[in-house]
């Protein structure tokens, strides 16, 4: 078939400005993002990342809690912004429970959590997704409440339990939930807490969807930042664990260490 052919007519000054206009309507109204990301995180694996800023001061449930809810594009471009609507707790008052459950933070106070992910994420998605901040974040309980427990049901079901010795292949894991949701899943790794060898673990799951959260999509592949053979982890290290918890060190293993220590100490003064 003959392709179309285009007539070259050069434009005219007028026809410049009608079509500015014209472009500058459509724009206008149109949604500034491809995209949401809802990201889910394992908290074992939150608590053993050494790039965390600070230590959890919460002990790690096997459990996918959220991480956030992002407006995303397709082309990579970041879709952030500070400021715009404030953050108001109070807005959150009817959901608050759901929200303590589905969304707690394992570093500070959960609504210093929602608060940074509001501001960075949440303001973008106004009047495009979502009209309040109290429907976007009553989209994320609905996305947690429908998919976060049954992701582990679904890695369980295909074999895939945790462990902190013997890796997975990260296909598997996104091949098991691809063939529930028939959808693309995103999985993030981080490095394994205080390793030297490059070992990795599942630190997130991202599944897509539409503008308003509702609708999955695919995920994109280049959000993906997982190795071949991943750790899904079943504790977090000792290293990272809350200061205020039980670590598993008792009186006697404290004794023995001074002791290990002392003796160590006169070894190197005999030496010397």
């Amino acid at each position: 078939m003959e392709s179309p052919k285009v007539l070259n007519q050069p434009a005219t000054p007028i026809l410049i400005f009608f079509l500015t206009i014209s472009l500058m309507f459509s724009v206008s109204g149109a949604v500034p993002y491809d995209y949401m990301q809802y990201v889910v995180q394992w908290q074992p694996a939150v608590c053993s990342n050494p790039l965390s800023y600070k230590r959890c001061t919460k002990l790690a449930n096997q459990s996918f809690t959220i991480h956030g809810l992002w407006p995303s594009n397709y082309n990579g471009a970041s879709v952030t912004q500070q400021g715009g609507q404030a953050f108001d707790i109070n807005e959150l008052s009817p959901i608050k429970p759901q929200l303590d459950k589905c969304w707690p933070s394992m570093f500070r106070e959960n609504d210093e959590f929602w608060r940074q992910e509001w501001s960075t994420h949440g303001t973008y998605s106004l009047n495009y997704g979502f009209s309040s901040q109290l429907e976007y974040f009553d989209q994320a309980v609905e996305l947690c409440n429908s998919y976060n427990d049954w992701i582990g049901d679904i890695l369980k079901t295909n074999g895939i339990n945790p462990s902190d010795s013997t890796p997975v292949k990260s296909t598997d894991i996104a091949d098991a939930i691809y063939y529930n949701f028939s959808k693309s899943p995103a999985l993030r790794c981080s490095k394994r807490d205080g390793s030297v060898d490059g070992r990795k673990n599942l630190l997130e799951v991202v599944l897509c969807f539409n503008v308003n959260g509702e609708d999955m999509v695919d995920c994109p592949r280049a959000i993906s930042a997982c190795p071949s053979y991943i750790y899904f982890l079943s504790s977090a290290t000792e290293s990272s664990a809350p200061p205020s918890s039980a670590t598993g060190s008792s009186a006697t293993d404290t004794f023995q260490s001074a002791l290990s220590w002392a003796l160590a100490a006169l070894l190197l003064h005999v030496a010397i």
